[in-house]
């Protein structure tokens, strides 16, 4: 029975997302005095158990506190992006943290030889110990944190900031014009069937990135020469490096990649006919704007056109394997932990973050009322429960991975996918929902592996030297080339400017997990079809997300060595159902006159 406590409130008036709010000066002043707490009883250097314990318990407390102030600070920028004030706080809490961080290195340094001089003896002191050298084992530490925090970071706020400047042109088949940022302009590509539509947008957006594209190339030096720089000073490559920050082995992500290129003439027969949908009969090759889009006639199943009828479903979709889905709804309802309204012209997107001094979580999700979004929020919402769950783990041996929250948040989708097409009355909404499944297998399993094999090419020529804007673009085509060959007409040329994964902070890859989390949702899904008992295999599954490797998982649960290809390819015959299914509902497709074309 999960303890009964006072909910925080995030999005709310006066919330913690109100950086004046006192809620939130409250919180920061909390983070305060637990630092100035640690370094003065530190100095002390506990003589006891006791002491040293309670030391830990303060420590972990105030590192749970810089988390919530940095997650308040995210939610901000969110509101309201162009105020220069949030960005100063996060930097003050930053230079906090570095503090924080030195504080946390001390005492781990005196607790090691109070333990080895016999001072005093602790079980807990010990534990903790091994678990911080286990995590350092795990997390490659290149460089100090200093220059994670104040340059990193900042580089990737200098990428937002200077898209966020930009001004994109679209005109309209129609004459109408829109004018805003790459950001805004970008959500309507993703929310826009209507193929002249999507054409215009996308042409517009690369334009506008190829005119400031030198600005964007120096960023993206940068970040990836800071990457390169921490895995070399761990004798890692670059892959290895990310593979660790996962806790995944590098023989499981091999056996990957060797089912994926296996079922890669499959995957191709997708795009063709969804080219042959979109386009015409005779045309196969898919335009690269229209990667991704929506049916035009195909409108949304009437049950996920709000946000709360889609939580509705999203409760029932997911029951079996999570019960207590429920009642992270209700303690966010409470909290009013989620926010949806649509800020910044709809350049806000879909996050979550933690806020672990109050067992929160703060999700954000700028709702349309489409069937992509509807998937969106169901992942951002598994993401998100995930995270909740395992507040239950204790604080130092809890490690989430981003590959991790794709996992579940992916498994939502797939959830929510079967659900709908189990409960869907009318065929013309079957058809929508397997189309969108389709969509789906496109971006996880042809155009994300694309864009990981982008980065791995950067990296290699980074390694070089300086890359300049015409290289970065001659390895973008031949990537796109190689992944595509004839089934997309065009490239998407300026797709490193665009995306922010390749600028991103935290990873020196940010593509991988994606793919590999939607393949292991899948692989979930095939197993659970023979499996008694899914609540608690579900309870367990998330559990181990926060604590073991990622081989561990599959192997302690399904049975399952996902160091095997076959392991792989099973997942991927799992997340072809939409490719199946989808042949019954031609005449849904092609609502004049019925295709010719054949999956077979």
């Amino acid at each position: 029975m999960r303890e009964q406590r006072h909910t925080v409130l995030v999005w709310s008036p006066k919330g913690l997302a109100d950086l004046r709010s006192q809620a939130y000066l409250d919180k920061k002043q909390e983070f305060l005095n637990g630092i100035l707490l640690l370094q003065r009883l530190s100095s002390f250097r506990p003589r006891d158990a006791l002491s040293a314990e309670n030391l830990i318990a303060l420590l972990e407390e105030t590192e749970k506190l810089k988390e919530t102030l940095m997650t308040c600070c995210k939610a901000a920028e969110t509101i309201a992006a162009a105020d220069s004030k949030i960005s100063a706080e996060k930097v003050s809490v930053v230079e906090k943290a570095l503090i924080l961080r030195k504080v946390s290195q001390e005492i781990q340094h005196y607790f090691q030889e109070a333990l080895n001089g016999q001072i005093f003896t602790s079980d807990i002191v010990k534990k903790w110990l091994e678990e911080k050298r286990k995590i350092g084992s795990k997390s490659p530490q290149g460089l100090d944190d200093k220059v994670d925090m104040l340059v990193l970071e900042p580089l990737f706020s200098l990428y937002f900031h200077m898209k966020g400047s930009l001004q994109t042109t679209v005109i309209f088949p129609d004459g109408s014009i829109k004018r805003a940022s790459p950001s805004v302009i970008n959500f309507l590509l993703k929310n826009t069937a209507e193929p002249e539509k999507r054409k215009r947008i996308f042409n517009a957006l690369s334009v506008s990135f190829a005119q400031n594209s030198t600005v964007f190339c120096d960023i993206l030096n940068s970040v990836s020469g800071a990457h390169l720089l921490h895995a070399s000073r761990n004798n890692l490559t670059i892959l290895e490096y990310a593979l660790a920050q996962e806790n995944m082995g590098r023989a499981a992500f091999d056996a990957v990649t060797v089912a994926y290129w296996e079922k890669m003439p499959e995957l191709r027969k997708m795009i063709r006919f969804i080219g042959s949908c979109l386009e015409n009969e005779t045309s196969r090759s898919l335009p690269a704007a229209l990667l991704g889009a929506a049916l035009p006639h195909l409108s949304c199943p009437a049950h996920l056109r709000s946000f709360e009828v889609t939580l509705q479903v999203l409760e029932k979709a997911v029951r079996d394997v999570f019960p207590n889905f429920s009642e992270f709804i209700e303690e966010c309802r409470k909290g009013r932990w989620i926010e949806t309204h649509n800020y910044s012209a709809g350049a806000g997107g879909a996050w979550c973050a933690e806020i672990p001094s109050n067992r929160a979580v703060a999700v954000y999700v700028d709702y349309e009322a489409n069937i992509h979004r509807a998937f969106e929020t169901a992942h951002i919402l598994g993401d998100a429960f995930l995270r909740w769950t395992t507040f239950e783990v204790p604080y130092h041996q809890r490690r989430l991975s981003e590959l991790r929250c794709e996992f579940i948040g992916r498994l939502f989708e797939e959830l929510l996918l079967r659900h709908l097409l189990t409960c869907a009355q009318k065929p013309e909404d079957k058809c929508s929902i397997l189309w969108h499944g389709l969509r789906r297998l496109a971006i996880n399993l042809v155009q994300i592996p694309f864009r990981f094999r982008l980065v791995e090419r950067i990296y290699a020529e980074r390694s070089n030297g300086y890359l300049s804007v015409e290289k970065i673009n001659d390895l973008t085509r031949t990537c796109w080339i190689h992944f595509f060959q004839d089934t997309v007409e065009g490239v998407d040329q300026y797709i490193w400017a665009r995306k922010p994964h390749f600028y991103n902070p935290m990873t020196p890859h940010h593509d991988f997990q994606y793919t590999i989390g939607f393949l292991s949702a899948n692989l979930l899904i095939a197993s659970l079809k023979n499996q008694q008992g899914t609540e608690e295999l579900g309870k367990s599954i998330l559990k181990a997300c926060a604590l073991h490797p990622y081989e561990e998982i599959f192997r302690r649960f399904l049975s399952a060595d996902i160091e095997q290809k076959e392991i792989w390819k099973k997942a991927i015959d799992e997340a072809l159902l939409p490719m199946r299914e989808i042949k019954s509902y031609m005449s849904y497709i092609f609502p004049k006159e019925s295709s010719s074309y054949s999956l077979d």
